[in-house]
Order: C-alpha cells, then structure tokens, then sequence
C-alpha cells in the first residue's frame, strides 16, 4: 500500500498573487508546507501538483530543486490534476494538502491517515474550521473514492457542463455532498482548544501571510 500526499499550488492566487513563493526567513512559504509534510511517518512520496501556465515556471523549477517531484496539469480542472498524479504514482491512499499551509502539522496529518486506514474509510478529513484551525487542513482519500468522483465529474457529456465546474476545482467537493454514496469521516479537535479555530493560519491574504510569517520567524 503506498501513501501518495499530493500538494496543489500555484502562482496565480487573486488575493495574493504568487504567495507560496513569497519568502519567510530566507525560504519559499511552500518549503514549510513541504518539509513539515516530509516528517510524516505514513506518507511515502510528496508531488506537488501544479498547472502548466508559464507562471508557475519558478515554483516547479523551485520544488524540483528540493527533490520533490512535479506534476503540471490543467489551471481549472483540479481533480484531473490528482486524478493523474494518482495514476501515474500508484498512490493507494491520496492525503490532499494545499500550499498556502505552511504551518501544516505531520502529528495531525498521521492522525488523519489512522482513522482513515482504521476504520476502512473511502474519505476522512479534519473536521475545519469547525473544531480545528484553517491551515492545518488535511484530507484522506481512497484511490478508489478519487476514480469514482473523476469518472463521475470528467465524463465527456459532463465536460461542459458548468454545474460540475466546482466539482472539478475543489478536488473532494463531490464527496462531501454526496456522502450517501461514501464512507465519511471527521478527525475532531478537543473542546478545550475551540476557543483559537477563528484564527486563520492558512495564508489567502497579505494579512493572512503576515500572521504566519510572524509564527514561523518566533519558531526559527
């Protein structure tokens, strides 16, 4: 059984163009979000999935440079992108991570996979931001689950179809509004650390980037 965590990224956020490059403490954002995700004691490779726009040149050249694999697909059709990956790295279990997390945590990630392989679920994903914090997101997919949402979303008669748009630009959105055709789990956070989930620590804004870089130059 091979553990694949796929990491999507790109340069052309709207709030905060090119932030997965942006530096903290000398160093891309993204190398947090990777180098953390590399002291998981379940995952067995990292891709990171991007698109093929020119604009995403330097973050590939970049990650490439660190030893991680790229992966470079379609801008909009996410699930695609995953769905590939998937394919031609013969994941068995996918964990889905997103590059604006730089403060992403392995002890949580491996949590996630736990339940996720001792319950037998098809999905399991950090229950955000209802009992933990944005920017410690983690999802668990089956290889299975991700061909069945793919040939669901991606059928030809569907390409057009904007109803299926979101489907495709947020990877595991089918499944959590169609969880009667899954086996969905939560990871929830204990009730005594409710009281800090409004804080953002995802980066998606210049106030978001700042929080962050503010927390990762007290931990250097």
């Amino acid at each position: 059984m091979k553990v694949l965590c796929i990491v999507q990224a790109r340069m052309g956020s709207e709030r905060l163009p090119g932030k997965v490059m942006k530096e903290i403490n000398g160093k891309p954002m993204i190398s947090y979000t990777l180098n953390s995700l590399k002291k998981s004691k379940y995952i067995d490779e990292i891709v990171l999935a991007t698109s093929t726009l020119e604009i995403n040149d330097s973050l590939a050249r970049y990650v490439e440079s660190i030893n991680i694999n790229v992966f470079r697909g379609d801008e909009n059709n996410v699930l695609e992108r995953y769905k590939l990956v998937s394919d031609k790295y013969q994941g068995d279990v996918v964990i889905r991570v997103t590059g604006d997390c730089p403060l992403i945590d392995p002890i949580i990630v491996d949590h996630v996979v736990t339940k996720f392989l001792m319950y037998d679920y098809d999905y399991v994903r950090l229950d955000v931001p209802d009992t933990f914090q944005r920017g410690f997101d983690v999802e668990v997919l089956s290889k299975e689950a991700l061909d069945k949402v793919y040939n669901k979303v991606c059928r030809e008669e569907n390409i057009n179809n904007n109803e299926f748009s979101a489907f495709k630009e947020h990877v595991t959105y089918y499944i959590y509004t169609h969880q009667d055709e899954f086996k969905v789990g939560y990871v929830k956070g204990e009730e005594m650390y409710y009281e800090n989930k409004e804080i953002n620590l995802s980066v998606d804004n210049e106030k978001d980037f700042t929080r962050v870089e503010e927390i990762l130059k007290g931990l250097a």
